[in-house]
């Protein structure tokens, strides 16, 4: 056969090239390369909301999923356009840009305050810096949980119920589920299991005392509504930011001292305050990372769906709960997380009892006997 010529082939390939790039130039006419936006109003000090709505975004050829990178006179970070501002597929302590309400809200995950300085008036710059690496990944968290029994396999499952287990912790003294109050349809589920436990005294970190006698009130027939009847119920309204309120650890501990029997534990979901608080419950009985680590994610696997060992797994792990136990054990990090650069952290497993136990003494302040009174009564040493 004769040689074929190349020039052919070279001049088609050039025509391809010079086609793609006239496309990729008017695409990027389409849209102007950076948006501004003047702060509006500052929320709780770490919420800003800015005087432009979800179209301007859309004007810098911006999607939900992608990163935006904000600029201050002297400062620039990264954010995720999400579709809401509950946290879905963000990153904890990650910043956020979403459509509240017309107005897009700018604000960080389970921070407390912010270090960046911003007030109403300033002018922010922002430019799309593309897909977020993550949010392909996380498919089933990002779809949400079903508030329906029938789309789980059990009630177990869907009411994210089960024993506190790990360390030397006494056997079937703590139990977590979702609120047997207002977790919806996922109440009467908890409340059956709390009763079928025998639980004796409850934790409620998600409502105060008012709020819980509403419900109670409501909801007579409960048998926590029993429980709170007779005065063996601790509840107090937890922030999702634990690191950032001392208070309300001291409560989980002061309650776990006064607790008689058997105890449940929850907040809303079950999954993130009572996560967070579990984790320490669970150390300070001598369980290791990987067991509070796993419990954590189980809750995720509940809800969402998600694969043990997934990729999806790994990535909601690295992104959420290793962060924050990462905080116990750094607490010089503490006042403002949204500062670390998270994409270069090495997260190294470590000592659960003896890095709470530091935390609880050293960071928060709490008598050192105290500390050891509650881990006696978690390991039945009392």
């Amino acid at each position: 056969m004769g040689r074929i010529s190349k020039a052919p082939v070279i001049t088609l390939v050039t025509i391809v090239a010079i086609i793609g790039a006239i496309a990729v130039s008017d695409n990027f006419r389409d849209h102007d390369p950076t948006v501004s936006a003047e702060v509006i109003e500052v929320i709780h000090g770490n919420t800003f909301v800015l005087d432009i709505g979800m179209d301007a975004m859309e004007g810098i050829g911006a999607e939900i999923g992608d990163d935006i990178l904000v600029k201050t006179d002297d400062d620039s970070f990264s954010v995720l356009l999400s579709p809401d501002s509950k946290f879905n597929g963000i990153s904890i302590y990650g910043g956020y840009l979403a459509d509240v309400s017309g107005r897009m809200t700018l604000g960080f995950a389970y921070c407390n305050h912010v270090t960046i300085d911003i007030d109403v008036g300033d002018i922010l710059t922002m430019s799309r810096e593309g897909r977020d690496p993550n949010v392909d990944r996380i498919p089933n968290y990002l779809k949400g949980y079903s508030d329906d029994p029938g789309d789980y396999d059990d009630t177990i499952v869907f009411g994210n119920l089960r024993e506190v287990v790990g360390g030397d912790l006494v056997p079937g003294s703590i139990y977590r589920s979702a609120s047997p109050w207002n977790a919806g349809n996922r109440s009467p589920v908890a409340d059956d299991y709390l009763r079928e436990q025998g639980v004796e005294s409850i934790i409620c970190l998600n409502m105060n005392e008012d709020e819980v006698a509403e419900y109670a009130d409501g909801m007579p027939d409960a048998y926590a509504s029993e429980l709170f009847r007779e005065g063996k119920v601790s509840c107090k309204l937890l922030r999702a930011a634990v690191h950032s309120y001392p208070g309300d650890i001291v409560f989980v501990i002061d309650s776990l001292l006064e607790s008689d029997g058997k105890t449940g534990i929850f907040c809303t979901k079950g999954k993130d305050r009572t996560g967070f608080y579990c984790a320490v419950i669970e150390g300070l009985a001598g369980a290791t990372y990987d067991e509070i680590l796993a419990d954590f994610m189980e809750s995720f696997c509940n809800y969402y769906h998600i694969e043990k060992g997934s990729e999806e797994y790994e990535v909601i792990a690295k992104n959420y709960p290793q962060r924050v136990l990462y905080l116990y054990d750094h607490t010089e990090l503490i006042p403002h997380p949204e500062k670390v650069d998270w994409d270069s952290v090495e997260f190294e497993k470590f000592d659960p009892e003896e890095v709470f136990t530091k935390y609880l003494v050293d960071y928060i302040g709490m008598d050192a006997d105290k500390v050891q009174k509650v881990k006696d009564k978690l390991t039945g040493a009392t």
